[in-house]
């Protein structure tokens, strides 16, 4: 054991703590008169200006923005903008504690992805992960009943988050852009996205200004803010620490605190399938980890 397990473990616990809670953040938000492109908006230009000052402070320098401007622009749409906004819309009907769940999913979506870009040679053990994993999806979107089969698209469209995470995992991985530190390509990605963000909020009419009206909605987007910046410096240091296997487990941690946190603050029940469901899906995503050495899939609500 090294001697610096103990300090990676305790923050490991308190990420997946606070990223489960995120989830019921941004419910409490999303149901409270905040619209889901304002809040997106708000939240990825918090995030931007703090990686990009933590980003700029360790290695004194900028995002590349305009020399790699499509690596950002897919970053800022296809990892940051549509999965957030995706996520903030359907929360609002979805519980918290479900849609901790889902997020668990996009380990599971890039390795299919991986396979089906032929990254890497099928592995049967793997493959049977992804079928196990997407049976324990198919369980929350089709519901149990005794009289006929229903689907909540609710769930269907949440999917798109672990697959906008899980593409955006990919395609780093196949485009990386090395000699710029993990907090300036974070930060860059975010300022695309409020890019992208702004101008539509404000030609819709959902652009809100926090300090206009504050209350707590406000505080908690700002929260939510930090929360993703805070969650971002730890993975850095917890990969630094222990690796990237080890910060794999905060995935559990993050779904089990999701439940708790959405039982607590909006005393939130599952029926026996949906447990059932969850065991499936961390049992597959065990199994497509399994032995597994790339980073994780990165994921930010």
């Amino acid at each position: 054991m090294k001697r610096f397990f103990p300090l990676a473990l305790v923050l490991l616990l308190l990420l997946g703590t606070l990223r489960g809670a995120a989830t019921s953040i941004s419910k409490y938000v999303s149901i409270n008169e905040i619209p889901p492109l304002a809040y997106s908006m708000w939240q990825s230009l918090i995030v931007a200006l703090l990686m990009l000052s933590m980003g700029y402070a360790r290695s004194g320098r900028f995002p590349p923005l305009l020399r790699h401007h499509r690596y950002f622009i897919f970053c800022a749409l296809i990892g940051v903008a549509i999965p957030n906004v995706t996520f903030f819309y359907v929360v609002q009907t979805v519980p918290a504690g479900t849609m901790a769940v889902l997020l668990t999913l996009a380990p599971i979506v890039t390795y299919a992805l991986v396979v089906l870009l032929k990254m890497e040679r099928v592995k049967p053990l793997r493959v049977l992960g992804i079928g196990i994993g997407f049976g324990g999806a198919l369980m929350i979107a089709v519901p149990q009943s005794s009289t006929e089969i229903t689907i909540n698209w609710w769930i269907v469209i949440g999917m798109l988050c672990p697959l906008g995470y899980a593409s955006t995992s990919v395609f780093i991985s196949r485009h990386p852009l090395t000699g710029y530190h993990l907090f300036l390509m974070v930060g860059g990605s975010h300022l695309v996205a409020v890019l992208f963000l702004l101008p539509i909020t404000v030609a819709s009419g959902n652009f809100v200004l926090l300090w206009e009206d504050p209350g707590l909605a406000e505080a908690l987007i700002v929260c939510h803010g930090f929360i993703a910046a805070a969650a971002y410096s730890m993975f850095f240091k917890i990969v630094e620490l222990e690796g990237p296997v080890f910060y794999s487990f905060s995935t559990y941690i993050i779904a089990i605190t999701g439940i708790l946190w959405g039982w607590v603050i909006f005393s939130e029940s599952h029926p026996a399938h949906f447990w059932l469901a969850v065991a499936l899906i961390f049992s597959g995503l065990a199994i497509t980890n399994y032995r597994r050495r790339e980073k994780p899939a990165a994921s930010e609500v």
